[in-house]
């Protein structure tokens, strides 16, 4: 990783880049951190999601002179954090790569959310990271423990750390989880504690921290771009702007395993629906939505799996033609065998 390539007739560098802010690019070499840029070729010809971002490992030719270097590739990822493109876009935008371990931060506060955080569950399944809980601000909350266990409700094969970067609980554990020199990116809503956590690990007060709004318990931006630091541990961690919106992309194959034990125990009840094709809406004797009408199924789950599996189907149908084709086709065959019907009668 480390050798030298002659490309075109020019040397070139592996590196990593650790900052990413707009369209500025910072890329740690053999040679030291060089502020980067994208060469035309690359900048042109390949996908939005084929282009640099933080964690990548890139091909790049230095200009030690200046302290700059261009970017010529991106090196093949072993993982990527991917979402929907904020706003109306239907895009997929990459959020960083090569990540091994993704800490979910969530505050034990009024802003603790079960449905967003299934939300992170099912795209760091897609993304091929490993999943980390971080509960937050242990200290302000009265009963963490219940907190923990609605958590573990959710995420049963999930590890989960009560944390608080008031008095050191959980610190020391969560920095384990990036032993030998493991990457991981925190992800969380704006006032989730992510700046803090980060100053709590980094032994320092590295990033801004902000207050949060004593009426709704949501706070701003406190980081505004990407960057990828070093821990006292040896462990490098990402820090990401809060995210208000996390759109699904086309998993419908992680959202499943994110709902893993629902999925099964909704499985379980369906063999005792009357139909073998049941899709628990409106069908006699459906046992699924008379497990739902008895609290035997949980409906603030029910829903939400729905919720994602839609928004997840949706995205994929608009990123893949040939699937809108088809639909389009599907719904003017349905529309003509209903026109014939009426006519017939």
């Amino acid at each position: 990783m480390c050798a030298v390539q002659q490309v075109s007739g020019r040397a070139q560098l592996p590196g990593r880049v650790i900052s990413q802010q707009r369209h500025y690019l910072t890329v740690v070499t053999a040679a030291g951190l060089l502020q980067a840029d994208i060469a035309g070729r690359l900048l042109h010809t390949s996908a939005p999601m084929e282009r640099p971002v933080i964690g990548d490992w890139v091909m790049c030719s230095p200009r030690k002179s200046e302290q700059r270097a261009t970017i010529h590739s991106v090196l093949p990822r072993s993982t990527c954090f991917v979402r929907k493109e904020v706003g109306k876009r239907t895009g997929s935008q990459v959020i960083a790569a090569n990540i091994d371990v993704a800490f979910l931060v969530m505050t034990m506060g009024e802003d603790f959310n079960l449905s967003r955080l299934e939300r992170y569950l099912a795209l760091t399944k897609e993304s091929g990271a490993t999943p980390v809980i971080i509960l937050t601000k242990a200290d302000l909350c009265d009963n963490p423990q219940a907190c923990m266990q609605a958590a573990r409700a959710c995420a049963p094969t999930t590890d989960i750390q009560i944390v608080s970067a008031f008095d050191g609980t959980g610190i020391k554990q969560t920095a384990l989880y990036l032993a030998g020199h493991r990457t991981g990116v925190m992800v969380g809503s704006s006032g989730a504690g992510k700046s803090t956590l980060m100053n709590a690990l980094l032994e320092t007060d590295y990033a801004a921290t902000g207050h949060v709004s004593p009426f709704a318990e949501k706070g701003r931006h406190t980081t505004t771009h990407r960057e990828l630091v070093r821990l006292p541990s040896g462990g490098l961690l990402i820090d990401t702007p809060g995210m208000r919106e996390l759109g699904m992309i086309g998993a419908d194959k992680s959202i499943d395993e994110s709902f893993s034990d629902f999925t099964s125990q909704i499985e379980r009840i369906a063999q005792r629906c009357r139909f073998r094709d049941c899709q628990h809406q409106a069908e006699p004797d459906c046992a699924v939505r008379t497990a739902r009408a008895d609290g035997r199924i949980d409906s603030r789950r029910w829903n939400n799996w729905l919720k994602l599996k839609r928004e997840g189907a949706y995205q994929a149908e608009k990123e893949d033609p040939e699937s809108r084709r088809a639909k389009r086709r599907e719904q003017i065959r349905l529309n003509r065998q209903s026109r014939s019907l009426r006519r017939n009668d």
